[in-house]
């Protein structure tokens, strides 16, 4: 079951697993409201019992410094990114637990680095990274497999206009790394071996990163001397 906004693309989509063997079924649904995501949910339980594997992967970004954006734009981008995930989780819960089903949610490096020019963004994707940590443990019990991807960059139509010499991963990457964390039931993967250093140093070393990275900010965080004017 495919959800998302757009019908045209989730009728390609659909189209093309039956192309190559599979069968899908879709659900046009606007997840940026906690009322809407649960009316997703609910539809899903419907028509989808039981519930193998849940893949959690929508998100936006108001690509604005936090001075620029607008209360209404960082509610929504917190909607879309976090309490959208939350809700269908929420509501699917009960048939997760019948089967020891798998929930992989699509995060971003966002959650461990800090993103200047982003804010928002970064924080609406931290508490995803939480949560997952959380009930790893919190519900070890139920049998549930809750894993977690932080992808960094990635070559989609939402960064196709952003500037930065940073090496992006291509979306077959990322599919690659959600399969990796179903199949072997891992709680994090972060792809890419210079995302996972990157990560690893601003945990242990938070303000000697700051440091190092602060005077290179300009060329390293996509957009940024687009909004600083530098």
């Amino acid at each position: 079951m495919l959800l998302a906004r757009s019908e045209d693309e989730l009728h390609r989509v659909c189209k093309e697993i039956s192309h190559r063997g599979g069968h899908a079924d879709y659900l046009v649904a606007d997840l940026s409201t906690v009322d809407l995501a649960r009316d997703a949910g609910r539809e899903i339980a419907e028509r989808c019992e039981p519930i193998d594997i849940l893949v959690l992967n929508a998100g936006m970004s108001n690509d604005k410094p936090f001075e620029e954006a607008s209360l209404d734009e960082i509610v929504y981008e917190l909607g879309v990114n976090y309490l959208a995930p939350v809700t269908l989780l929420h509501t699917l819960l009960p048939l997760l637990k019948r089967r020891h089903s798998h929930v992989i949610v699509v995060g971003s490096l966002t959650a461990i680095l800090p993103f200047p020019s982003n804010a928002t963004y970064a924080a609406s994707k931290a508490p995803l990274l939480s949560l997952i940590k959380s009930l790893r443990l919190e519900m070890k019990d139920t049998g549930i497999h809750f894993g977690i991807v932080l992808p960094g960059l990635t070559a989609t139509a939402a960064t196709e206009e952003m500037k930065s010499p940073i090496p992006r991963a291509t979306p077959e990457e990322i599919a690659e790394a959600i399969y990796e964390c179903l199949t072997e039931r891992k709680g994090l993967i972060i792809p890419g071996v210079g995302n996972r250093i990157a990560a690893a140093f601003f945990q242990q070393f938070p303000e000697v990163a700051e440091k190092v990275i602060s005077p290179f900010k300009g060329l390293l965080i996509p957009g940024f001397d687009d909004h600083m004017g530098a």
